[in-house]
């Protein structure tokens, strides 16, 4: 196919609304001359048809749509005026909008990178031979992206934003019943959440049913202000997560004691055999033999687990109380065989003697009746938060991708638009005044006296 036609096909060209086409290459660049025929159009202002030409304006527009070239059309721009109301306007044409220097292909192609949570806005620059500001100002201008509605069920949870941010927390809002990403809370303080959740209407906040969140004081109290027919729901993924750090400090302290002696049977197997502490222990089998090289004969995991429980009576303790709240964790009692089991579970965790599990023995009956809530079921799903702890990596991989955001709302931008599937851009560009960052007006230069 001629280069002329495949030009404008990615321009949505035809034939017949050309009236000059013309090709330079200069300094490693290709540029495309094109004038339109002449159509005419009705004036915005009074609905008069004018075909009157005020002046003419060359107007640059960057057309990415080969890879490895650097594309410039000049498009010689009509600027109609009228005859009635002598206000002037510029022609139609189908390849960019009236104020933008960018082609809609390119637009296109570059939003469409920017699904993606592995691109950066520096890849997508790279990718479509644009300059990295002018990725960020597409991406500024045609995603700005609104809350989604509150759901039945919703997870709220914290992930580390930014040390140079004054809230280093920020929130990620979800629903429980689709995973959609909700929002992204610029902070978890207890202020902020209090002006968000305030300016939700009173009815759509009805709504929700349960709140699933970890336990952290602020989120429960927000809750029970702003969601008052909502039931409170401490994840219990958070729960066993800070039942495993217990757990794996005290394995630690007991592994320092044989750090002077690396090659002992006890550091070995406190520095390398600690995973089985951790897991499920109904995969743990006496069937999965395999021949251990420090000890020099086949074992189990089974057997392994049970010489790391005889190194220390403290650390088979504290696996003996873990594995009690796993075990609750997995029932499918009644309500009242719950709440029962559980509290034998915080009355024994406080009687245990052992700081980290008194200390966690008080957390869970501080939580008590939000644990109790977290047992209820959604659509045959119990409540937790699944549907953030999936999303938690790829939040991370785009900041680590991008050396992190200074920019909190296009970073929520960003979010919104690559886990929201359906989330398009915008058709039309839109202001990015509130977009960009403020910041303090620059000094005066320092001149050195000479």
């Amino acid at each position: 196919m001629p280069i002329k036609d495949i030009i404008m096909r990615s321009l949505y060209l035809e034939a017949i609304n050309i009236e000059k086409f013309d090709y330079v290459f200069r300094n490693n660049q290709n540029f495309y001359f094109i004038t339109l025929v002449s159509r005419g159009r009705f004036c915005p202002n009074c609905h008069t048809f004018s075909k009157k030409v005020h002046s003419y304006k060359d107007k640059k527009i960057k057309h990415s749509f080969l890879i490895k070239e650097e594309l410039t059309v000049i498009y010689h721009q009509r600027r109609y005026i009228c005859p009635h109301c002598h206000k002037t306007f510029v022609e139609d044409n189908p390849f960019c909008a009236e104020h933008s220097h960018f082609s809609s292909l390119t637009i296109n192609k570059t939003l469409s990178l920017l699904k993606d949570y592995n691109q950066t806005f520096s890849s997508v620059s790279r990718l479509m031979n644009i300059s990295v500001s002018q990725v960020i100002e597409i991406f500024d201008q045609y995603v700005q992206i609104e809350r989604k509605p509150l759901q039945e069920v919703i997870c709220i949870d914290e992930f580390y934003f930014s040390k140079h941010s004054k809230d280093k927390f920020a929130c990620l809002l979800i629903g429980f019943k689709n995973g959609l990403v909700l929002d992204v809370l610029r902070s978890r303080k207890k202020a902020y959440l209090r002006s968000y959740f305030r300016m939700i209407d009173k009815s759509e906040r009805e709504i929700v049913q349960f709140i699933s969140m970890d336990m952290y004081d602020n989120y429960r109290d927000i809750a029970h202000i702003y969601f008052p027919n909502a039931l409170c729901c401490a994840d219990s993924f958070h729960i066993i997560k800070n039942i495993n750090d217990a757990l794996n400090k005290i394995r630690c302290k007991v592994m320092n004691r044989y750090k002077d002696n690396k090659k002992s049977d006890e550091y070995y197997l406190l520095k390398y055999k600690h995973h089985l502490l951790f897991m499920d222990s109904l995969k743990i089998s006496d069937n999965h033999i395999k021949y251990n090289h420090h000890f020099k004969y086949k074992l189990s995991q089974n057997a392994l687990l049970e010489k790391i429980l005889n190194i220390d009576n403290e650390l088979k303790y504290a696996y003996e109380l873990k594995e009690m709240y796993i075990i609750f964790n997995d029932s499918h009692e009644d309500d009242n065989k719950i709440r029962e089991h559980l509290e034998m579970i915080i009355s024994t965790y406080q009687l245990s003697h052992i700081p980290l599990f008194v200390e966690l023995g008080n957390t869970l009956s501080n939580w008590k009746e939000e644990i109790i809530n977290s047992f209820h079921t959604y659509k045959d799903r119990r409540i937790n938060n699944g549907p953030i702890e999936g999303r938690n990596k790829y939040l991370k991989i785009i900041l680590e991708l991008a050396n992190g955001y200074k920019n909190f709302q296009r970073y929520r931008n960003r979010v919104l638009y690559v886990f929201n599937k359906l989330e398009k851009p915008l058709e039309k560009p839109t202001d990015t005044k509130k977009i960009k960052l403020t910041g303090k007006i620059r000094g005066k230069y320092k001149t050195k006296n000479k």
